[in-house]
């Protein structure tokens, strides 16, 4: 038998970048489901997704010049990004 041992939490979701603000949405019972705004969607069936909230790093957005420099984060996709802040987004 292995065992694990949990030395911190990160989060970044729909719901919030880091425990605190995701946990406190979800003890809310707020859903992470938004209008898309970050794209065209007037030719899609579907005009809401899931997606993780981006902003200057305050209440709980994503804001990815904290955790990579510009110039890097072009070289990169998103979700790189966001997989990078998660292990610290405690």
């Amino acid at each position: 038998m292995r065992r694990v041992v949990v030395t911190g939490l990160g989060m970044v979701s729909p719901l919030g970048c880091g425990v605190e603000p995701a946990w406190k949405r979800i003890l809310n019972g707020e859903s992470g489901a938004r209008k898309i705004a970050t794209f065209d969607v007037a030719d899609l069936p579907c005009k809401i997704a899931c997606q993780v909230p981006r902003g200057d790093g305050s209440d709980g957005t994503f804001n990815a010049d904290e955790w990579m420099e510009p110039k890097d984060q072009r070289k990169v996709d998103d979700h790189f990004c966001r997989g990078r802040c998660a292990p610290g987004a405690g």
